[in-house]
C-alpha cells in the first residue's frame, strides 16, 4: 500500500511519468489486483511504448487472468523490442506449454537456455513440454538439470517422478515423490501420484494411506480430490475390499 501511495503522489506531480505507472502496476500485481495492474501498464506503454519490461509484466498478468493469447502477444512485442530478453522467451514458452503447443514451448525455452544457460525455469518448462510430447527421457534430462541448478524446486521432483512412472521405473518415481514430500509435506498431488505407483507395485496399504492423505489435504472441488478417490478405489480393489 505504501508503494501504491508513493506512486499515486508521483503521478499527481508528474502525470506523464511512465515509470510511476509501471511501478504502481507492479505493486497492484503483487497484491493480486491484476485489472488495476494491467490498466497502469497500458498507461505506462502509452507514455513509453518501447519498454519491453512492461510488456513482459503485463503478459504475466494476462496469464494470471487466463488470457493466454493476450499474454503471448505481449511477449511477442517484448521480444521484438529486446531479442535477447530471456525471461520473455521463458514466459512465452510456459504459456505455449499451458496451451499444449509443445513444439513452440520447446523452441522458446531452448532460446532462453541459449541466452542464459543456468536458467532453471526454462529447463523446467521445457521438461514439461517434452513430457507432453511423450519424450520422457528428454523430460527427465531437463528435470535433472533443474535439480542440479536448484535442488529445492519441488515440482521438478514431482514431474520427474511422473516421467519415471510412465516409463515403469517405479522405484525412481517413488524416490522423487518422497523428495517432493520432504520439501513440501502437504503436496497432495505427490501423495496421489505416489499412491498410484504403489498400486502398480501392488503395495496396496501404502497406496490407500497416500490417497487418504491426499483426500485429507485436497479441497473437494479440486480435480486431485477425485483422482485420489479413484486411485484409492484401485488399491482397495487390489486388496479385494470392494
Amino acid at each position: 500500500d505504501a508503494a501504491i501511495a508513493d506512486c499515486d503522489i508521483a503521478i499527481e506531480l508528474a502525470p506523464k511519468l511512465a515509470a510511476a505507472y509501471a511501478n504502481r502496476g507492479r505493486a497492484y500485481a503483487g497484491k493480486g489486483d491484476l485489472d488495476r495492474a494491467i490498466a497502469d501498464w497500458y498507461r505506462a506503454l502509452e507514455l513509453d511504448p518501447e519498454n519491453a519490461t512492461v510488456y513482459n509484466d503485463r503478459g504475466r498478468a494476462y496469464v494470471g487472468k487466463g488470457e493466454f493469447d493476450k499474454a503471448i502477444a505481449d511477449w511477442d512485442k517484448a521480444i521484438e523490442l529486446d531479442p535477447e530478453y530471456t525471461t520473455a522467451y521463458s514466459n512465452r514458452g510456459a504459456a505455449y506449454a499451458e496451451l499444449d503447443e509443445f513444439d513452440k514451448a520447446i523452441a522458446d525455452c531452448s532460446k532462453a537456455i541459449e541466452l542464459t544457460p543456468e536458467y532453471a525455469t526454462a529447463y523446467h518448462t521445457r521438461g514439461y513440454a517434452y513430457g507432453g510430447k511423450g519424450e520422457f527421457d528428454k523430460a527427465i534430462a531437463d528435470y535433472d538439470k533443474v535439480i542440479e541448478i536448484d535442488p529445492k524446486l519441488v515440482l521438478a521432483y514431482l514431474y520427474r517422478g511422473d516421467a519415471y512412472a510412465v516409463k515403469g521405473e517405479f522405484d525412481k518415481a517413488v524416490a522423487d515423490y518422497d523428495k517432493a514430500l520432504e520439501l513440501e509435506p502437504n503436496l497432495a498431488t505427490a501423495y496421489t501420484s505416489r499412491g498410484a505407483v504403489y498400486v502398480e507395485l501392488e503395495e496396496f496399504d501404502k497406496a490407500i494411506a497416500d490417497c487418504s492423505k491426499a483426500i485429507e489435504l485436497t479441497p473437494e472441488y479440486a480435480v486431485d480430490f477425485a483422482v485420489a478417490y479413484f486411485v484409492r478405489g484401485l488399491a482397495n480393489r487390489g486388496k479385494g475390499e470392494l
